[in-house]
């Protein structure tokens, strides 16, 4: 999918009046940067020459950066934000000094000490002593200089130990140590530090950061930083700046330039989804005793199957278990669809292992039924083996097959009592499956798997011929079922789910389940789209209450904004939040952003 990243300005909250004040010490006025890259591979100065004779040297323009302009005022520790390319960088070296850019102009007011590339200019075969005064004199500290700061310049190393070792024998953080060490031990008016706080182990990087509020608080130097870390620019910034693809998106006070840089910057999506979560970013926030939203969520897969079954209302001890191979997702779509015609708990194992969370909750159960879901290949027969040993009076059967397409076969001999509905998908058709299962596990509905071929092969169309199906509904255009294979079908009601992109078919596929049931969404079931695994076994705790599920990708402004639709289409229900997925799928600013959605409706 083509790369769709906004650029255009959102908004400054830099106070003005009060900073008209203060004196400016660095002033970046319509700063351009242009590179030139070359559009063929030339392997000698003889072919760069004949190409340039006869006019075939062709180079494309790459913008580094675009029209950027603000001032920095003395004083002020500020941050740059943005995506790897944006241009951050190349910012950083304009103002040093090192590049003149390509349009406009940077005017410096005192004398700068750039922290842009620890250790550039060490000879790796000197030893740290010499090297010392080797980088020291191009920062251009004199000899007198160093010897009077070279015990400081030691201490903060932490070398001293190792101060006559050739420096290709040190690791890179002790390297780092002695290029900081010696860059700061000058009180500079412009510090300029890019990405050098993320070198070293964690000590040196606090030792670092206490290094640099001493700069600011003791001799009000201004600082530039430049960190991928939001916490870190936050942390040590008072303002910042946010550049996307060498174009400013916003500058003002550290916070407002953190928040929006978190749930917007490098996202893909459409200016108007951009916009919409703009404009949610602004509504009033949601107290801290107002609870809109919960998180169920295990250390894994598997953890995550156990925390649904205890927050589901099958009963407990269950009569019949279903057990699938969790890291077959297809197969999990399978057992949640087994699980809830015999209303029964779904748990999930690995291939030849019960997780030990697994087999604690299991103890809990007393079952007359276990059904395996899946041949030996995806559950071998020592996990059979250890159920039997913990419900040894079960009767225990094997939905086997060596493909989704047979296991779905195999079900339907098995499993009695199944609905009038069938679902017919294709292997790792996962989020539109249990987009679909608050109205189809409700129908009972048959889950069918195409093969790698794809169509209707002569199994799967008899048994949809001899299923007493009075409804279809397939996800996938044609390459699951072709339509002359539809209509060719005796079923009266047909249905197909096939959309452009995810978010789209989560949102179509979400009208349709409202128009199906009869009482309306009171929880919106959160699922992570780029990593649905702690959803694989959401069945049980769907049929528990009156939920939707939402797929939402934190990378994709489009998804968010779709679930912020959802959200602001239900106005004056009674609607909470379930999260499914650990804080590195959902963190708080996902979580907060649609909360405040939820109070404003």
């Amino acid at each position: 999918m083509p790369e769709v990243v906004n650029t255009s300005f959102l908004e400054s909250t830099l106070d003005v009046a009060a900073d008209e004040q203060r004196e400016t010490v660095i002033d970046i006025n319509d700063v351009s940067m242009v590179f030139n890259m070359a559009n063929q591979q030339l392997n000698s100065l003889k072919e760069y020459a004949i190409a340039l004779a006869r006019h075939e040297l062709r180079f494309k323009e790459f913008r580094a950066l675009d029209g950027i302009s603000f001032d920095i005022k003395r004083g002020d520790v500020f941050g740059i934000l943005g995506t790897n390319g944006s241009g951050k960088s190349t910012l950083l070296k304009i103002i040093a000094g090192v590049l003149e850019p390509t349009k406009g102009s940077c005017t410096i007011n005192g004398t700068i000490a750039p922290l842009i590339e620890l250790g550039a200019g060490f000879d790796m075969e000197l030893t740290a002593r010499e090297n010392i005064y080797l980088n020291g004199a191009l920062l251009g500290y004199t000899r007198e200089y160093l010897d009077e700061h070279f015990d400081e310049i030691v201490d903060f190393a932490e070398v001293e130990q190792f101060l006559d070792m050739p420096m290709k024998n040190y690791s890179s953080g002790m390297v780092a140590r002695v290029a900081f060490a010696v860059a700061t031990v000058v009180v500079p008016d412009i510090l300029i530090v890019d990405e050098v706080l993320s070198v070293g182990d964690f000590m040196f990087q606090q030792k670092c950061e206490r290094k640099i509020e001493s700069l600011i608080k003791d001799h009000q130097v201004t600082v530039l930083i430049v960190s991928h870390s939001n916490s870190q620019i936050e942390r040590l910034c008072n303002k910042a700046v946010w550049i996307e693809k060498g174009h400013m998106r916003t500058i003002g006070d550290v916070e407002s330039v953190c928040a929006l840089y978190r749930i917007l910057g490098g996202h893909e999506g459409s200016p108007e989804s951009e916009a919409l979560v703009y404009d949610a970013l602004k509504l009033p926030d949601v107290d801290e005793d107002e609870e809109l939203s919960q998180t169920i969520v295990g250390d894994d897969r598997f953890g995550s199957a156990v925390k649904l079954r205890e927050a589901s209302t099958v009963a407990t001890p269950a009569n019949t278990l279903v057990v699938a191979p969790g890291n077959h997702e297809s197969l999990c779509m399978l057992g949640n669809h087994i699980a809830a015609v015999l209303d029964a708990p779904l748990y999930l194992v690995r291939p030849d292992a019960i997780p030990d969370i697994t087999a604690h909750a299991l103890k809990q159960e007393n079952p007359d039924w276990v059904i395996v879901v899946g041949g030996e290949e995806a559950i071998s027969p020592v996990i059979k083996s250890e159920l039997a040993a913990l419900f040894p009076n079960a009767q225990f059967d094997r939905v086997d097959g060596e493909t989704p397409h047979d296991v779905a076969l195999a079900a339907r001999t098995l499993i009695p009592h199944w609905g009038r509905c069938a679902v017919v998908t294709w292997d790792g058709c996962t989020a539109d499956t249990i987009s679909c299962m608050p109205a189809t596990l409700r129908k009972h509905a048959e889950l069918f798997y195409i093969t790698d071929e794809g169509g209707l092969d002569p199994e799967l169309k008899a048994a949809l011929d001899a299923g007493n199906f009075d409804e279809i509904v397939v996800l996938g255009g044609e390459a699951t079922i072709t339509t002359s294979e539809l209509d060719a079908l005796a079923i009266p009601h047909k249905k197909r789910f096939c959309a452009p992109n995810p978010s789209e078919a989560n949102r179509v596929i979400n009208e349709w389940v409202d128009g199906e049931l009869d009482t309306p969404a009171d929880e919106l079931i959160m699922v992570s789209a780029a990593d649905p695994a702690d959803a694989f076994a959401v069945g049980q705790y769907v049929l528990s209450g009156h939920g939707r599920v939402m797929f939402e990708n934190s990378g994709d402004l489009d998804s968010i904004a779709n679930a912020i639709r959802m959200i602001e289409s239900r106005k004056g229900a009674d609607l909470s939040l379930t999260f499914l997925g650990s804080h590195v799928l959902f963190d708080e600013t996902d979580k907060t952003l649609l909360a405040k959605v939820m109070k404003a409706r």
